[in-house]
């Protein structure tokens, strides 16, 4: 299998595990109704089934860099999948909070996995655009969610939806252990590259405690602050978007949503433009990927500011789309560079701990976001300002994006040195 057919196939994998995330959204009040429980009762099931799986997926990320990565994927993927089906056989409260908090697990487990899979078969030509696609992947995964739930849910009740994106998923991964295969740890790295080609073992000699190295990496360090700023305006803006459009901009639940729905868009967009120009710029220059990565990032600030201020732009719909879809575009750019910076300043043998690192941030810090949003707005009393404050945390990304590039080109020499001092390592021992 080529390639960028194994990259189609593992978004597949990806966006049905995804789906898993927002599948029981659309029928809350249905299983709520059925089991006698409260908004509480799920709001519980929603940030165990977020934040345990993004716990755990340290320790995948930690399996991932020390043994056969294909194995550990597909394995997440079933801890994720069938849980998800067994949902739809829950008799109780207590069944149905049980499987999600598994199908939890394996949906935290896959995104450090599938990063660090990737990232041995692309070379830092290509990485930026793999990423672009990955983190794609993941998104659609959570609109297709809704709309399955949503629609399958209203008509055959809220059992179905789960069947119906985790079945396929469940064949799909056993297809997978007889299709991917495991690449070379290293095969794409500049000097040790060349004899993992030739039939060298990239050495995996790996402990808990290397996590805390991880942040001696200034490229680490500053794409981490950046990212625990970023978290509020992410957990933030989505949650409470359309509940501020139909409250303080008059707009109707349908156009509430179809703004929301045109943001999205945005952010598809933004993530593609974000994957295929960032490896451009990188291919040119690597110091002008975290310094476009900031320039993008403020001005979506700006823009996203903008949205939420009906002094400024009157509650026009028509404006506030328009406006709304350049700044998601703007705002999502970001995205894939991050995960190809991180890819290029980290040994092969770190991906899979540096991404569930990454993954447990964006986790928690949208849980945060999302409180934070509340708080802000309960105690000025006005969702406006709560989020035009929380879009100003771009701002400090932005700023984080402009002192990297001082570093990021310096971190990629490093590690090349590193890949080129391991090679003749390599080569004097076997003298």
């Amino acid at each position: 299998m080529g390639r960028w057919w194994v990259v189609v196939f593992l978004s597949i994998l990806l966006i049905f595990l995804n789906a898993d995330q927002m599948v029981m959204a659309p029928n809350i009040g249905a299983i709520e109704e059925e089991f006698g429980i409260t908004d509480a009762h799920i709001g519980l099931v929603a940030s165990t089934f977020t934040i345990l799986g993004a716990v755990i997926s340290l320790v995948w990320g930690f399996l991932a860099d020390k043994y056969n990565r294909k194995k550990i994927f597909i394995y997440s993927v079933l801890i994720g999948e069938i849980p998800c089906f067994m949902s739809a056989f829950s008799r109780s409260f207590g069944e149905l909070f049980l499987w999600r908090t598994l199908t939890g697990i394996g949906v935290g487990a896959s995104f450090p996995i599938a990063y660090s899979f990737v990232s041995d078969m692309f070379g830092k030509g290509e990485r930026g655009k793999v990423s672009s696609i990955l983190g794609l992947s993941i998104s659609i995964g959570g609109i297709f969610g809704m709309v399955i739930g949503g629609f399958f849910g209203a008509t055959y009740g809220w059992r179905i939806p789960f069947i119906l994106v985790s079945l396929p998923n469940i064949l799909l991964a056993f297809l997978g252990f007889l299709i991917l295969k495991e690449p070379q740890r290293g095969a794409m790295e500049s000097g040790i590259g060349e004899l993992v080609k030739m039939g060298y073992e990239y050495p995996k000699e790996i402990k808990l405690s290397d996590y805390l190295n991880l942040f001696r990496i200034k490229t680490n360090l500053f794409l981490f602050l950046q990212g625990i700023a970023g978290t509020i305006p992410w957990g933030a803006i989505p949650y409470f978007m359309v509940e501020f459009f139909k409250r303080e901009m008059g707009f109707s639940a349908s156009q509430a949503t179809t703004i929301f729905l045109i943001f999205g868009a945005g952010n598809i967009v933004g993530m593609l433009v974000g994957g295929w120009l960032g490896q451009a710029i990188y291919n040119r220059s690597p110091k002008f990927v975290p310094i476009a990565a900031g320039f993008t990032t403020i001005l979506g600030a700006i823009l996203t500011i903008l949205v939420f201020s009906k002094n400024i732009i009157g509650g026009s719909f028509i404006l506030v789309s328009s406006i709304g879809f350049v700044a998601a575009m703007f705002d999502s750019y970001t995205g894939p560079s991050v995960k190809m910076m991180l890819m290029n300043v980290n040994e092969p043998r770190s991906r899979g701990r540096i991404f569930s690192v990454f993954n447990l941030t964006d986790s928690l810090g949208t849980g945060i976001g999302k409180l934070f949003g509340g708080l802000i707005s309960t105690s000025l009393g006005s969702l406006a300002i709560s989020m035009k404050i929380s879009s100003a945390f771009w701002f400090i990304c932005g700023i984080f994006l402009f002192i990297l590039a001082m570093f990021f080109e310096k971190d990629i020499a490093l590690l090349d040195e590193k890949m080129e001092e391991m090679k003749k390592k390599i080569v004097n021992e076997k003298l």
